[in-house]
């Protein structure tokens, strides 16, 4: 996943600083903010165990409703 792509989920963030953040946080971020096409590049990085992990532990406040439920009921089971 390049930079560019990152970018659009973590624009409070500095390029330089981007590739010494946990992947926890980016998982997060791309979750939270990100779309379809962000997220499946991250399921090839990451793995999909490791980022149903990470939603699994996220608080379903924290992503928009229609969202956690598609991503809950038809994307990471």
């Amino acid at each position: 996943m390049n930079k560019q792509d990152l970018q659009k989920v973590l624009w409070d963030i500095n390029k330089e600083s981007i590739d010494t953040l946990p992947d926890d946080f980016v998982i997060r971020r791309i979750l939270s903010y990100g779309g379809l096409v962000l997220l499946v590049k991250a399921m090839h990085e990451y793995g999909s165990t490791r980022v149903t992990q990470v939603f699994e532990t996220m608080k379903p406040t924290s992503i928009p409703s229609r969202k956690y439920y598609y991503l809950k009921n038809f994307l990471l089971v």
